[in-house]
């Protein structure tokens, strides 16, 4: 840990001359996707015993006082590495001397997190959006694996024959000794909030000020698995020891920013509940937050799209847009009416030589994006029926375009199929407005 330390950071940090010199020299460090690979190396490499069991990726990091732990969970899913920075910041704070008590580092899904990595080694320049699938991981067939934080409900009594159920009983395991988790994500889309915690106080000093509510139980309410499934969290959550219980959205999943994220909460949370004197640099001591309260989600079918949908239409996300110069950084394609018909010309090619008078841009809504009432968000080609909002909403998981995310059914791929639109999600919609914490 000592060395993995001073190769990124170039620092002792057992020889940090004061608190402040401590918050300097982390937190001006912009920690790459390669730093972040090491730190989740070092984990996958070491184990951590447990009532004579042996949990992989696991690491004890050791504080002051021995009394029980506290989890930092990262990359349960493999392309979210943005939470090893949080862990990066316990092992600078153990050397340091200013960790009161132990924390045990773990990565939620080993396997997707190694394919991730190698993936992103072998194609450092492609987008993003390439690798994931290494969210839950690959099978050596190339077939999509489960959702790590998609857990069966018999998970414990199922015969534990695969990876997605044994890991799941090793971080159940971590749990039942454990005081609290941590556990931090990040998102396809530019999601930077909390998505769940256990007591408002723990909330206290955070420097992400988003709030979701209610986010576990539309999913458990809306899942397509045959099979029951639960959330980690909702697993964890009743076990009495669990005193502490927070998870996080740290941002777009490579975003340099994400990493920077994670550690300044993880320091406001580990100050906050006592793992920790030093206080975090950016605290926000208001109990005001901007409140997102999830809803069910809704379907293609659940906009207001009229009568003149045709058997033969494909369903895209889409904005209305007339000029090359209002089409969004994100978008290649646009939909042109040509003779009294809609088709979809790129870009490019609409630039050189226009098929028709441009009317939409197809288009990719952000996680979180604010959404008018009424707004056309998808045209139905070549008919051109407007899909539009009933209300007002911010968006999350919304379903995203099948020729990026081609190998998970479960992000609601589009275009949609004329038949198929009451089947297929378009998101998760959040109303926004104020909640007040009671620290």
């Amino acid at each position: 840990m000592t060395q993995l330390l001073r190769e990124i950071f170039n620092h002792d940090f057992a020889k940090t001359a004061d608190n402040a010199e401590f918050l300097a020299i982390f937190f001006a460090k912009t920690l790459t996707l390669p730093d972040l690979r090491k730190v989740s190396a070092h984990i996958c490499a070491s184990s951590y015993q447990l009532d004579g069991k042996t949990i992989p990726a696991a690491l004890l990091i050791k504080g002051k006082t021995s009394q029980p732990p506290l989890v930092i969970l990262a990359q349960l899913h493999g392309n979210e590495p943005a939470g090893l920075a949080g862990i990066l910041l316990a092992m600078a704070l153990s050397e340091a001397g200013l960790l009161q008590n132990d924390i045990i580092a773990a990565i939620g899904n080993p396997l997707a997190a190694t394919q991730y990595f190698e993936a992103l080694a072998h194609s450092p320049h492609a987008r993003q959006e390439t690798r994931d699938a290494f969210r839950c991981g690959l099978s050596d067939s190339g077939a999509l694996l489960p959702d790590m934080n998609r857990i069966p409900v018999d998970f414990l009594t199922r015969p534990a024959t695969d990876h997605h159920t044994l890991r799941a009983r090793e971080l159940y395991a971590l749990g039942l000794r454990a005081q609290g988790i941590l556990d931090i994500h990040s998102a396809r889309g530019n999601m930077l909030c909390i998505t769940d915690h256990k007591h408002d106080a723990e909330l206290k000093a955070s420097p992400i000020r988003a709030l979701l509510t209610h986010l576990a139980e539309a999913i458990a309410a809306h899942a397509s698995a045959t099979v029951s499934v639960q959330t980690l969290k909702t697993i964890l959550h009743p076990l009495p020891n669990i005193k502490y219980q927070v998870g996080i959205e740290a941002g777009r999943h490579e975003d340099p920013a994400a990493p920077y994220n994670a550690a300044s909460f993880t320091l406001a949370f580990l100050h906050t509940n006592g793992w920790t004197p030093l206080a975090p640099r950016n605290a926000n001591d208001s109990n005001r937050f901007d409140g997102y309260e999830v809803k069910p989600r809704i379907t293609y079918a659940d906009l207001d799209y009229g009568d003149t949908l045709t058997a033969q239409d494909m369903v895209y996300m889409a904005r209305p847009c007339q000029s090359v110069a209002s089409v969004p950084n994100r978008s290649d394609t646009v939909i042109v009416k040509q003779d009294g018909h809609y088709v979809l010309q790129s870009l490019a090619d609409f630039t050189h030589k226009p098929l028709g008078a441009m009317e939409y841009a197809i288009y990719q809504y952000d996680e979180m994006e604010p959404i008018e009432s009424g707004q056309t968000v998808a045209v139905a080609v070549p008919s051109g029926t407007t899909f539009r909002t009933r209300s007002g909403f911010s968006g999350i998981f919304l379903s995203k375009s099948a020729a990026l995310y081609d190998k998970d059914p479960a992000v609601g791929p589009w275009p949609v199929a004329a038949d198929k639109i009451g089947n297929v999600k378009f998101c998760y919609p959040c109303l926004v407005g104020t909640v007040q914490l009671d620290f």
